[in-house]
């Protein structure tokens, strides 16, 4: 349409300045002694037009001479650019591919750009490290460290380079940093969270966990798992200070006083700090909600508390679980423990029934034996538990229990005492 409209008033032009020609009748007289030159006003115009016109080209071509130096140096420049761009651009392409010495190849290429100097050095630095030249990439990583602008950047490098050599402490020196510049974004959180765990700071592990979960960024599965080791890593690492054992249990989240792991170093920790009644607490807590022969196996062992107590809580719960064996053999030990000899022996033979191979029964019937006085049938359940124990230590471990191992000459020690049979001292390996 423009050009439409441009044709349209160069032809109106062209029409005006033919008809003011041929209505235009002066003339121009041009004096030079002796001469004389005389030519119509119409003449005089088309000839100062195209002067005009040939000046102007004429100082255009000189202008364009002059800067001929000055754009040669900047289509230069572009073309330096435009190469270093390709260079960055296959740079991060073959990184992706795999193929990191070209990749690094192409960042060095990439240098001759001083705007991309440094986002080239850190892909060079991470394509070095996937091929564990770490004085290339520690030379690489060096580069951008006077760069501000790249400076979150190199850090959160640095800090997932020495998170994959498992070098936690340079990483959280990195990340902390990071930090201090007001740096929490999700990846960086998530890089923590392995670095703490890494460095064994379970603290801290739960304390991004956390934040984490908060935002869903993990897996439930691999947070469940996470949660399980640093709860269990405090509780087991606190000794007999009560108080911190309280604040520890405080910090743990309502959906997560139901697990079985956690429950159990939890009591742990209670019973080892003195505080038996909480211990007892949480592992009813969990068994009302569930059954757990390990916490089930927690609760018989804990000293300081009534055993009639516990027994009554726990014939409460065979209502609940009527075929679990391990609540029976908690009944038991219970039983035992009270010295409650039928309703032990009772106890103890209907867990027998639905747990025919369990070495922990054959145990508690061979201890109820003793107590009776019946040496034979105490030596046969220890015999009994004995196997039990080497078939589960095969099935776990691929071979089975030696009468060297230790569980194996503690109770084979006890069946020679109670058959007067020999027992055959521990092999002892050269």
């Amino acid at each position: 349409m423009r050009w439409l409209i441009w044709s349209m008033l160069l032809f109106a032009v062209a029409v005006a300045v033919a008809l003011l020609a041929r209505v235009n009748i002066g003339n121009v007289s041009i004096l030079w002694p002796p001469y004389r030159v005389d030519a119509s006003v119409n003449l005089v115009a088309l000839i100062l037009t195209v002067g005009f016109v040939f000046f102007h080209l004429f100082l255009i071509g000189i202008r364009r001479a002059l800067e001929l130096p000055g754009r040669v140096r900047e289509y230069r420049e572009r073309r330096r650019a435009q190469l270093a761009t390709n260079a960055l651009r296959d740079a991060v392409l073959a990184f992706f591919e795999g193929r990191f010495g070209r990749s690094e190849r192409m960042a060095q290429t990439a240098q001759e750009v001083p705007a991309l100097a440094g986002t080239a050095a850190l892909v060079a630095a991470r394509a070095a490290h996937r091929l564990q030249e770490f004085g290339r990439r520690d030379a690489w990583l060096n580069r951008v460290s006077d760069d501000a602008s790249l400076q979150q950047a190199l850090l959160m490098t640095r800090a997932e380079l020495a998170v994959e050599e498992r070098r936690a402490e340079s990483a959280i020196e990195a990340l902390t940093a990071m930090q201090a510049g007001g740096a929490r974004h999700l990846y960086a959180q998530r890089v923590a969270l392995r670095a703490y765990e890494q460095a064994g700071n379970w603290s801290a592990v739960l304390r991004t966990l956390r934040s984490l979960d908060k935002r869903d960024a993990l897996h439930p599965t691999v947070s469940m798992r996470l949660r399980i080791t640093a709860h269990t890593s405090v509780f087991d690492a606190a000794t007999d200070d009560l108080a911190l054992v309280r604040r520890l249990w405080n910090d743990v989240a309502e959906r997560d006083r139901q697990v079985t792991a956690i429950a159990d170093a939890a009591a742990r920790a209670f019973a080892r700090a003195g505080d038996r009644d909480a211990a007892c607490r949480i592992i009813e807590a969990v068994l009302e909600q569930e059954w757990s022969s390990r916490l089930g196996a927690q609760y018989a062992r804990i000293e300081g508390v009534a055993p009639r107590d516990r027994l009554a809580r726990a014939e409460q719960w065979r209502a609940r679980y009527p075929t679990e064996s391990g609540l029976l053999l908690l009944l038991g030990e219970l039983c035992l423990l009270e010295k409650l000899w039928g309703k032990a022996r009772e106890y103890l033979t209907q867990a027998l029934r639905f747990a025919p191979g369990s070495a922990p029964i054959h145990g508690a019937l061979a201890r109820l034996h003793e107590a009776l006085g019946e040496a034979t049938q105490a030596a046969e359940h220890w015999r009994a538990s004995a196997m039990a124990s080497a078939e589960s230590a095969s099935g776990s471990r691929g071979v089975g229990l030696s009468m060297s191992s230790p569980i194996g000459t503690q109770i084979g020690v006890k069946i020679g005492v109670k058959t007067g049979a020999p027992v055959a001292p521990p092999a002892i390996d050269a």
